[in-house]
């Protein structure tokens, strides 16, 4: 298979991902997710202009980010996706800029936005599966409303979300976050697991095969297969909330 690191590199976010994502969508903190991949983009930028490593920058500059979101209480009466929403508005902006200072900055734009799937590595999916694993495992830590808790939180996205940029860009890391919790969301509460990861799994095949076969951009096409395949769920589970309301 021609696509076979792209595949693998899928499938594993399909793993991770979505188990993170249930815990954004129980928190009503989606913009989260957005933000901190925006704020790791800004420092891949950061690292293209100056000429210097791209991960170690996006990691400090969304170590800060996490930092800061944690100050805010998951109870506080302050609307935290404004505040988030906000800050992925400032920090896409600064990244823009930074950007449109260099040579080929819309070839640049591109790859921070959907990535460079056809070009992932197995060094890459060394780093996407150690990363995520502990992204996991520190879920463990990160279940009360404690700033040491939430900061465990944010650090597990931030851990799992900065090395996904690098290798599939912000759109699949948001729709592998979101789009397969979604999917199993019921009334106001998360869904099972197995339908979550079930979702992720199969987006990840299909649209790979699908950008092979019909030689499609991989990385949207896995969202849009994402989206296809969660889709039946969503509505099933959106029809059984209204009928109990």
């Amino acid at each position: 298979m021609f696509l076979l690191t792209s595949l693998l590199a899928c499938l594993m976010l399909a793993v991770i991902m979505p188990l993170l994502g249930r815990r954004v969508l129980e928190r009503r903190i989606v913009f989260v997710d957005l933000a901190l991949a925006q704020f790791a983009a800004t420092g891949y930028a950061i690292g293209l202009a100056t000429d210097s490593s791209g991960p170690l920058w996006a990691g400090c500059i969304t170590l800060l980010a996490i930092l800061a979101f944690a100050a805010l209480p998951y109870a506080s009466r302050l609307p935290k996706e404004a505040v988030m929403g906000a800050m992925y508005a400032v920090a896409a902006a600064a990244g823009m800029v930074i950007l449109t200072q260099l040579p080929h900055a819309e070839g640049h734009m591109t790859d921070l936005m959907f990535g460079s799937l056809l070009g992932a590595g197995y060094g890459d999916l060394a780093v996407l599966g150690a990363l995520g694993a502990l992204a996991v495992l520190l879920l463990r830590f990160a279940g009360n409303d404690s700033y040491t808790q939430r900061t465990m939180f944010y650090l597990a996205l931030a851990l799992a979300v900065v090395p996904a940029i690098h290798a599939v860009g912000i759109v699949l890391v948001f729709g592998m976050l979101l789009l397969p919790a979604l999917a199993a969301w019921r009334g106001d509460a998360n869904g099972p697991v197995w339908l979550a990861l079930l979702v992720a799994v199969s987006g990840a095949l299909l649209g790979v095969t699908a950008a092979e076969h019909l030689d499609l951009p991989p990385s949207s096409s896995v969202v849009l297969a994402l989206f296809a395949c969660g889709l039946p769920a969503f509505l099933w589970n959106a029809r059984i909330s209204m009928a109990s309301e």
